[in-house]
């Protein structure tokens, strides 16, 4: 099982990327966080964000780059990067953002020239003498190197389920510390069972039937695991550390026909049949 995930996330999943169509929650991602800087104000130019899980593309960070002169810090465990798909994902971006991103002609304007030259880099360090990015690997997961209150975002996205269970706590303080007084955290995490990523015919929830013993053996994996946390936990995680939640949005999925292991019988149903939990969060901008 755990060469099965090697294989498909960092073999066949690199080709896919380099060559391949871009999924559509690439967009839909790159949407939301323009959605939410207009509503909520999340940055400005000369502002500092911290990108959490950069993985293959770093795409949160490079998106809102597009449009936002921000100097971002892309800070991963290990190093995943993969050039060829960094450079097809936003070529085929440019080719549809003039359609329903809302831009102004001089948005439109900035995003595909800066597109142009992203397309032109040969190499990570020019694409991030480019774009003011700073890559950071830390394989303990620790962000003690960051200063209190550095960031204005802390953002991330598909990355906060792979974070072991038991790290979670420290993370989300250590996240709140190294934000300003008033900055924001945005996160989209997937609370499904990764298996159905690669087989539809498996429940996005699937994994709820299975005991703590059962998925450790049987299921977990080093490439793609994840930690089981649920929707209210999340919730819970991000309150206990401090953080005021703006939006949530969330999607579900039938788990009528799942039978419920024991871990999760007293959870709520609806914290069971989420897949998808996106939250908006600010650090109060005074104690």
């Amino acid at each position: 099982m755990r060469r099965a995930y090697r294989s498909l996330g960092n073999q066949f999943g690199g080709r896919q990327r380099k060559t391949g169509s871009m999924p559509a929650y690439y967009p839909d991602r790159l949407k939301r966080m323009l959605r939410l800087n207009r509503q909520f104000g999340l940055v400005r130019d000369g502002d500092r964000i911290l990108e959490l899980g950069t993985g293959w593309l770093h795409w949160e960070a490079l998106t809102l780059r597009l449009f936002y002169d921000v100097h971002s810090v892309l800070y991963d465990v290990w190093d995943n990067r993969q050039l060829g798909g960094l450079k097809n994902y936003v070529r085929q971006l440019g080719a549809v953002l003039g359609n329903g991103y809302e831009l102004t002609p001089g948005e439109l304007e900035r995003a595909k020239t800066l597109i142009e030259r992203i397309d032109g880099v040969q190499s990570f360090d020019q694409l991030y003498q480019l774009l003011s990015f700073e890559y950071v690997v830390e394989g303990t997961g620790s962000l003690g190197q960051f200063a209190d209150n550095s960031f204005q975002l802390v953002v991330s996205g598909g990355v906060l389920e792979h974070v072991p269970r038991e790290a979670l706590p420290t993370l989300m303080k250590e996240s709140y510390r190294v934000l300003k007084p008033g900055g924001w955290a945005v996160h989209s995490i997937d609370t499904s069972d990764h298996l159905s990523h690669y087989d539809s015919t498996v429940n996005k929830k699937r994994y709820i039937g299975f005991s703590e013993r059962t998925w450790r053996l049987l299921c977990d994996n080093d490439v793609q695991a994840i930690n089981r946390v649920q929707r209210g936990e999340w919730l819970g995680l991000f309150k206990g550390a401090g953080f005021e939640i703006t939006e949530e949005e969330y999607r579900e999925v039938d788990i009528s026909g799942l039978t419920i292991a024991p871990r999760f019988t007293s959870m709520e149903r609806k914290d069971l049949a989420t897949t998808i939990v996106r939250l908006t969060m600010r650090k109060p901008a005074k104690p």
